[in-house]
């Protein structure tokens, strides 16, 4: 391998891994991200998580929410942010 070969950063890698997954990148960014992922574990790992993710998402069904069902929760969450205010 060259000393002067530049390396995806994992910031970069984050920015771009929507479009890995899609499959939305070219060639040469593809094998960038591949070649980032063999040698980077955290971002290997993250990019797991974000395909399992993906996969549960895609079980949810598209029912829309109760009609007044967020108000027990809006109510729930100004209580909270209310006791965390002191």
């Amino acid at each position: 391998m060259s000393a002067d070969v530049e390396h995806l950063t994992c910031r970069e890698f984050v920015e771009i891994l929507t479009d890995y997954l899609d499959g939305a990148l070219a060639p040469a960014e593809r094998a960038d991200v591949e070649r980032h992922l063999v040698i980077c574990r955290g971002c290997s790992n993250y990019t797991e998580q974000m395909r399992s993710t993906i996969g549960l998402l895609s079980r949810l069904g598209s029912e829309p929410p109760q009609t007044g069902a967020p108000a027990p929760l809006l109510a729930m969450f100004r209580a909270w942010q209310a006791e965390r205010a002191g």
